[in-house]
């Protein structure tokens, strides 16, 4: 798998250069790995980007991991990384400086501001909306750790376990598959599927005859997988549960079945919830349809009504429609899927 970091580089610095832009720091987790490839915590380096050069600030100890990055100077230094990057901005003569605040804590934030850099918005979080093909490969294989972890554990779940023995297995199961870490595992049984966002519990076992929803997924090599499954368990399944699990299924097939480059982003949302709707179940559909994913599990953009913007090919993102009976049970059903220039690809399928 070749890594692009250096192009996602080499592409930012061009983006620099047409904001007529002398440099840009980036200081989060998700910026070092983005540009350098590397797994980096943001206590460890600092980057100065510029359109011809970059630069990487960090700890002595740092030097030789970091070395393995194409396309930078590596610079280590004692003590303040941020303060030093800032004195090399100053040393070079780099006066029109930016950072995105979406990237910054608070404090150093407060920081960068003081020192009159420039708020870039956006800029970084609107190039990560179209992934590239190293990025669409940790991407797949996320998505395959998730989809057959499922495949082994949906037949080990028993009527006495509990919702939290399930996550366990769970979790277990794409971590042995090389799953870096679990950002979420959700595991709901009965009335607990018409909470969105359950917190399994130890306490709760599952009954014979009684509803599961299953929402998760993993990071490997920094990218993440996103999807959600609801089946009965058992054999005498409430005939009001069929009904709405066949219509949350047509309005995921409605929405998914639209994916393309060009699509508005609106239109996936109206989509999934026009079937919802026009179902009688409107008020019971509370959240977004779909968002990205890739570095983060909720990326831009998000499908919901009033989005700006298309989609384009090489975006990455979930179809994820639900309705949530409280007291009773929920349906969510959610794959992720690749856009391409005349459709898209269901990276989650199972």
């Amino acid at each position: 798998m070749k890594n692009l970091s250096e192009q996602r580089l080499k592409d930012f610095q061009k983006l620099l250069k047409d904001a007529q832009l002398d440099g840009y720091v980036c200081l989060s987790a998700l910026e070092l790995r983005y540009f350098s490839g590397l797994d980096l915590d943001a206590e460890e380096a600092v980057f100065l980007l510029t359109p011809r050069k970059a630069y990487c600030l960090t700890k002595q100890m740092m030097v030789p991991k970091i070395s393995a990055a194409p396309g930078f100077v590596v610079m280590a230094v004692p003590g303040d990384m941020l303060g030093a990057a800032l004195d090399l901005a100053v040393e070079k003569k780099f006066t029109r400086l930016a950072f995105d605040p979406q990237c910054a804590d608070f404090v150093r934030g407060e920081k960068l501001t003081q020192a009159g850099l420039s708020r870039l918005e956006g800029g970084l979080a609107e190039m990560r909306k179209a992934k590239y093909a190293d990025e669409l490969d940790l991407i797949k294989k996320a998505c395959r750790i998730a989809s057959e972890a499922f495949k082994e554990v949906k037949p080990l779940i028993k009527t006495g376990m509990s919702e939290e023995d399930v996550r366990v297995m769970m979790g277990l199961a794409m971590m042995k598959r090389g799953a870096d870490s679990i950002p979420f595992n959700i595991v709901s049984f009965g009335e607990n599927c018409a909470d969105c966002h359950h917190t399994p519990s130890a306490k709760r076992k599952l009954k014979k005859n009684e509803a599961v929803l299953m929402d998760f997924g993993c990071f490997y090599k920094g990218y993440c997988s996103d999807m959600t499954r609801s089946w009965w368990h058992g054999d005498k399944e409430p005939a009001e549960y069929t009904k709405i699990w066949h219509i949350v299924a047509m309005a995921k097939e409605a929405a998914s079945g639209l994916l393309q480059a060009g699509l508005p982003v609106a239109a996936v949302d109206k989509a999934a919830r026009d079937v919802i709707e026009d179902a009688g179940y409107g008020k019971y559909y509370i959240h977004t349809t779909g968002h990205s994913i890739g570095l983060e599990v909720h990326e831009a953009p998000i499908e919901r009504a009033g989005a700006i913007g298309e989609l384009e090919e090489n975006y990455v993102v979930t179809v994820e429609p639900g309705i949530y009976l409280p007291g009773k049970y929920g349906v969510r059903l959610e794959d992720s899927f690749q856009v391409t220039k005349n459709g898209s690809k269901n990276l989650t399928q199972n």
